[in-house]
C-alpha cells in the first residue's frame, strides 16, 4: 500500500520537475534555485534571477511583443516615481531597498555653489605653472565655462543641476562613448535600444556578482533619463561601474583595513566612486580630475551623499601640507591634478584609473605613473582599465613605465571596451 502511495506521489512532483527543467534552460547557474517538495514554487525574488543565452532570447521576444517589463523615463506618463514603487516590498524589486535607489532629491544651496566657484578659482591659481594644457583640456575647459558660468564667474545653478539632461551636450563635453537614453529619439527606437541594455544587464551577471547588479541603480543627479527595470534605474555606464566595483571588492580585503584611502585618477563626475563608497564605507575617496570637470563632481557627490564630509579645494587650500589629517577627517576630497603631489608617500591603499591614462600625452602619463608608485603603500593596489597598445590617442598599457613591481591579482577582458582590466599589488 505504501509503495502505491509513494508511486502516486511522484506524479505530484510534475510541477517541480517542470520548474527544474525551466530553471536549467533559461537561468544562469548563479540564479538557479533548489526546489524542495512536490508543491515547491519558483523563487519569487525576480531581482536575483538572471537569464542565460536562451532565457535572454525568450525574454527579448516577449518584451518586443508585450512591452511590460521596462519603463522609459522622460516619455510622458510611461513611468511612475520610484518612491511609489518602494512604499512596500514586492517580488519585482529588491527589498529592503538598496541605498543606491535614491528617493530624496538634494537641493543645491547657494553656499555650496560659492564653494564650487571659489574652488575653481583656487585651482586655476595653483595649476597655472604646473601643467601645460593639452588641446583636449582646453576644449573641455572652454565648453564648461561657457555653459556653466556667467561672464563674471558665477555659477549658473540650473545648468549644473541638469548637467546630464541634454545627452548630446553631455557627450560632447566629455567625449563620452557610452549609450544613454535620449528622450529626443522616437519612443519605439528608444525602447528597442533599452531591450538591448537589459539583455546586457542579464549577460553581465556571468561576471558580476548578482547581488551587486541587483543593488546598483543609476543616480538621478544631473536629471538624466534612464530605463527603469526591477525598481532600479539602469544605464550602460552603471553596468560598467558595477563591473569595476566587482573587480575590486572580490580581491581587495577592504573589511580588514582600518580606514582605506582610495585615489581615483580621472574620476569624471564621480559615478564609480559613488558605487564603490557603498561597499567601502570606512574610506576616504580622493577624486582627481580637470578643474572644470570637478564642478560636476562636487555637485554629484554632494547630491548622493548630502551628509558626508566633502572637501572641495576651497576648504583645504591652506591645509595641503597635512594631507594625512585630511583623509582622516573627510569622506571625499575633490582635487585638481597639481594637488596630487601633496599626498604623502605611502599613504594610499588603492589607485584607480579607468580609460584615461592610455589617452594622455607622455608627460602626463609619466607624471601619474610616478605619483601612483609614490603614494601607494607597500601592499597597496593599482587598478587600471585601459587600452593595451599605442595609437594616435595615447600610450597603451603595454608601454607604461612602471616604477615599482606589482603582483598581478586580476587580469580580465570583460568590459565593453575590451580593455585590459588589471589589478596589481605593489611589492616591496
Amino acid at each position: 500500500m505504501y509503495q502505491l502511495k509513494w508511486i502516486l506521489k511522484r506524479f505530484g512532483f510534475s510541477k517541480r520537475i517542470f520548474l527544474e527543467i525551466m530553471n536549467k534552460l533559461i537561468y544562469q547557474k548563479n540564479s538557479q534555485f533548489l526546489l524542495h517538495s512536490w508543491n515547491a514554487h519558483q523563487t519569487p525574488f525576480k531581482p536575483i534571477l538572471f537569464y542565460n543565452f536562451l532565457g535572454r532570447i525568450l525574454w527579448g521576444f516577449k518584451e518586443i511583443i508585450f512591452k511590460n517589463s521596462l519603463k522609459l523615463e522622460g516619455y510622458g506618463t510611461t513611468t511612475k516615481d520610484l518612491s511609489q514603487q518602494y512604499q512596500h516590498g514586492s517580488n519585482e524589486l529588491l527589498w529592503p531597498r538598496s541605498p543606491m535607489v535614491e528617493l530624496n532629491h538634494y537641493q543645491l544651496n547657494d553656499q555650496y555653489c560659492k564653494n564650487i566657484e571659489e574652488s575653481l578659482t583656487q585651482a586655476y591659481k595653483i595649476e597655472k605653472d604646473s601643467f601645460d594644457k593639452t588641446q583636449e583640456w582646453n576644449r573641455i575647459a572652454t565648453l564648461i565655462k561657457k555653459h556653466f558660468f556667467h561672464e563674471d564667474g558665477t555659477l549658473i545653478k540650473d545648468r549644473l543641476i541638469n548637467f546630464r539632461e541634454d545627452t548630446k551636450r553631455y557627450q560632447e563635453l566629455f567625449n563620452d562613448q557610452f549609450h544613454y537614453l535620449n528622450v529626443r529619439e522616437n519612443y519605439t527606437k528608444s525602447y528597442l535600444k533599452s531591450i538591448d541594455l537589459i539583455l546586457e544587464y542579464h549577460r553581465s551577471a556571468k561576471k558580476v556578482d548578482k547581488t551587486i547588479l541587483a543593488s546598483v541603480s543609476e543616480s538621478p543627479a544631473g536629471n538624466n533619463a534612464c530605463v527603469q527595470y526591477r525598481g532600479k534605474r539602469v544605464s550602460e555606464k552603471s553596468l560598467f561601474h558595477a563591473l569595476v566595483v566587482n573587480d575590486l571588492i572580490k580581491v581587495i580585503p577592504f573589511s580588514t583595513m582600518q580606514r582605506s584611502v582610495i585615489l581615483d585618477i580621472g574620476s569624471g563626475y564621480g559615478g564609480l566612486s559613488r558605487i564603490l563608497h557603498h561597499y567601502t564605507p570606512n574610506s576616504c575617496h580622493v577624486l582627481l580630475d580637470l578643474p572644470e570637470t570637478l564642478v560636476m563632481t562636487a555637485y554629484f557627490i554632494k547630491y548622493n551623499f548630502p551628509k558626508a564630509k566633502i572637501a572641495l579645494l576651497e576648504d583645504i587650500i591652506d591645509k595641503l601640507d597635512d594631507f594625512d589629517t585630511l583623509v582622516q577627517a573627510y569622506d571625499f576630497i575633490i582635487i585638481p591634478p597639481s594637488v596630487l603631489t601633496s599626498l604623502k608617500s605611502g599613504s594610499v591603499d588603492l589607485v584607480i584609473n579607468t580609460a584615461s591614462l592610455g589617452f594622455m600625452q607622455k608627460e602626463y602619463l609619466e607624471f601619474y605613473l610616478e605619483q601612483t608608485d609614490r603614494v601607494l603603500k607597500e601592499g597597496g593596489y593599482f587598478y587600471s582599465l585601459n587600452k593595451e597598445y599605442n595609437d594616435h590617442w595615447g600610450i597603451g598599457f603595454y608601454d607604461w613605465d612602471f616604477r615599482a613591481s606589482y603582483l598581478t591579482r586580476l587580469f580580465e577582458y570583460n568590459n565593453r571596451f575590451s580593455y585590459a582590466q588589471w589589478l596589481g599589488q605593489k611589492g616591496k
